[in-house]
């Protein structure tokens, strides 16, 4: 095949003749390649990094937001100019826009390294103050439940889901009224108790229904949203009984 036209060998395997052509000059380092056998790309292959020490700058981004500190485009911007001045100056005058071209810049390489725009949302206690709590109570955890194997330990998790939930807008005779039943204003509610054992074996999920003991449950409205094996409970009005426990009954 070495001996082989690029065109013959490019009818016979499909391969573009531009991949032969460039395989033929870089045959003598293929051949003599030294390194894994197991990696897929060549050295060097991919998008070159345009701004300098990459590395250093995402860095800076995971310190800050590790502090709970606020990184917009111009904390980027204010970084590469304290610390890259002379290739900023020559980015913002190689562009026609140079602003632009640089804040899209900056836009991809948070998307790149894992970073997305979210609003700002505040907090009562720090990274830090909730990490310390963390590792306090799995301190005292691993203490007082030290003798149980991960088979008996249970992580529960609950949070509340909505179904049936009314139309955003409807179809109404023009110039006639759009009122509705005071019934059909509102969603319904219940909570999925989401449960996994230590060992990483999850438990099915437990939905909770609000309502009395003895009444039935109507599991033709529940249908849109049995995905997977479930138990079904209802509970009885009022949050939590005298002795600190649930009680369920199962329908």
């Amino acid at each position: 095949m070495q001996e082989a036209s690029t065109r013959d060998v490019a009818a016979d395997t499909g391969i573009p003749k531009s991949n032969l052509a460039r395989w033929k000059k870089q045959s003598s380092d293929i051949l003599h390649f030294e390194g894994t056998m197991k990696r897929f790309h060549l050295h060097g292959a991919g998008r070159p990094v345009m701004i300098p020490n990459a590395d250093g700058l995402e860095a800076f981004m995971h310190k800050r937001r590790d502090a709970e500190l606020a990184l917009t485009c111009t904390h980027l911007v204010n970084y590469l100019k304290r610390n890259h001045k002379p290739w900023l100056e020559q980015y913002l005058s190689d562009h026609r826009s140079g602003y632009k071209s640089l804040l899209k810049l900056l836009q991809q390489f948070c998307a790149r390294h894992g970073f997305t725009r979210q609003k700002p949302a505040r907090s009562k206690q720090t990274q830090e103050q909730l990490e310390k709590v963390r590792q306090e109570f799995a301190q005292d955890f691993n203490v007082a439940f030290s003798g149980f194997s991960p088979s008996v330990i249970i992580n529960v998790h609950e949070t509340g889901m909505s179904y049936d939930m009314p139309p955003h807008s409807i179809w109404s005779v023009k110039g006639g009224s759009s009122k509705i039943s005071s019934g059909e204003k509102h969603s319904y509610r219940m909570t999925a108790v989401l449960s996994v054992r230590a060992n990483g074996e999850k438990l099915p999920i437990l939905f909770i229904l609000r309502g009395s003991p003895v009444a039935a449950l109507k599991l033709a409205s529940l249908r849109p949203i049995r995905l997977v094996t479930t138990m079904l409970f209802k509970r009885a009005p009022g949050w939590m009984p005298g002795s600190g426990h649930f009680t369920f009954g199962t329908y």
